[in-house]
């Protein structure tokens, strides 16, 4: 089938012999030619702490950190109550969601929140409930954090170009955040040579480095994030030998299945420039073979099709050699039942 989104250009494909191998023909190392120029990696994060609370049941310590270059990454610690340190550590990688202003309080709750306006995100992809905590409560020391373009990491309204607003007619900053990460940013990160996908996955192994120094957790740390921290999950499991377990949800379909109409609905997080000639994206997920790999499927994702999904499942599944899966028959989602799952899983992979 030629790609609906292409119109008259369908034949494209074609004629640029679109074709993604699997198995990659990369390794973890090739991976990282395609996520592009990043910065050096800091050698003093500057971690600093801030006010400690309770919040039933679960200790949230606020912390930051610097990666770098840009404002200062902004998190929470969620720990058990009176728990005895060190515990296994989680990094909670946050959903996209088109809403870029709020990064870690979509997972997890602390002194701040979601405005009301935006509580949709918690009821329609988090079950109506802040995951992070909940999974600090079986015994994990959980790290929510922003990363690049969200929360403490993102682009103030003040800096989205002028342009942005002529063309959209509007001031309202979710809509011009969005139309920035593609018109703008996209443009100024071909110029530098370097790609969304490398600079996220930066921030999570930037993450990964600060939690491996922190007391509350000990050697063993995995990584868990729903749609676009799924993504980023995904590359964290292929780049990070230390990342000991890793879930994904809502996050993975075979490229060849997005060309129809499920292109335009995802981040260039997905869409490292030319990744596709060595790599479908399942082939990605392959590369952190042999550590514990776990993907929920949405069996009802308005952003992949069914035949994407259960092809991309049945190739991990060849090669991969510890990968499990489960599908739900829900919409794109992180459901309390898939979370219950997942929470499971990670207790029995740590």
């Amino acid at each position: 089938m030629y790609p609906m989104d292409l119109g008259p250009f369908a034949d494209i494909p074609l004629a640029l012999k679109f074709s993604p191998p699997f198995p990659p023909t990369i390794n973890s190392d090739g991976l990282f030619t395609h996520l592009g120029v990043l910065p050096e990696f800091p050698t003093d994060f500057a971690i600093a702490r801030g006010n400690v609370s309770s919040i039933d049941g679960v200790t949230v310590t606020e912390i930051s950190w610097s990666t770098g270059y840009g404002p200062r990454t902004e998190a929470l610690l969620l720990t058990p109550e009176g728990a005895t340190y060190p515990l296994p550590g989680v990094l909670f990688l946050h959903s996209h969601d088109d809403v870029k202003e709020f990064g870690k309080e979509k997972v997890a709750t602390g002194a701040s929140e979601l405005p009301d306006h935006l509580q949709w995100v918690r009821r329609d992809h988090y079950g109506n409930r802040a995951p992070a905590n909940e999974l600090a409560r079986r015994g994990f020391a959980v790290l929510a954090f922003d990363c690049f373009l969200w929360g403490s990491r993102r682009f103030s309204l003040t800096n989205m170009p002028e342009r942005l607003r002529e063309i959209s007619g509007s001031q309202n900053y979710e809509n011009l955040a969005v139309m920035h990460e593609s018109m703008v940013l996209s443009k100024y990160l071909s110029l530098f040579g370097a790609t969304l996908a490398g600079l996220l996955n930066f921030d999570d192994r930037v993450a990964l480095a600060v939690a491996q120094t922190l007391p509350e957790i000990n050697e063993s740390i995995s990584a868990i994030g729903l749609s676009g921290g799924g993504c980023r999950a995904i590359y964290l499991h292929a780049t990070s030998p230390n990342v000991k377990a890793t879930v994904s949800i809502g996050a993975m379909a075979t490229y060849e299945s997005m060309l129809d109409h499920h292109v335009a609905p995802h981040s260039w997080m997905f869409f490292p420039q030319g990744l596709a000639r060595d790599s479908e994206w399942p082939g990605v997920a392959v590369l952190g073979s042999p550590r514990s790999l776990y993907i929920q499927f949405c069996g009802n994702d308005q952003l992949f099709t069914q035949t994407g999904m259960q092809k991309a499942d049945a190739l991990i599944r060849s090669v991969h050699a510890n990968y499990e899966s489960d599908t739900y028959p829900v919409s794109h989602s992180f459901t309390v039942e898939m979370q219950e799952d997942a929470f499971d899983w990670l207790e029995a992979h740590v």
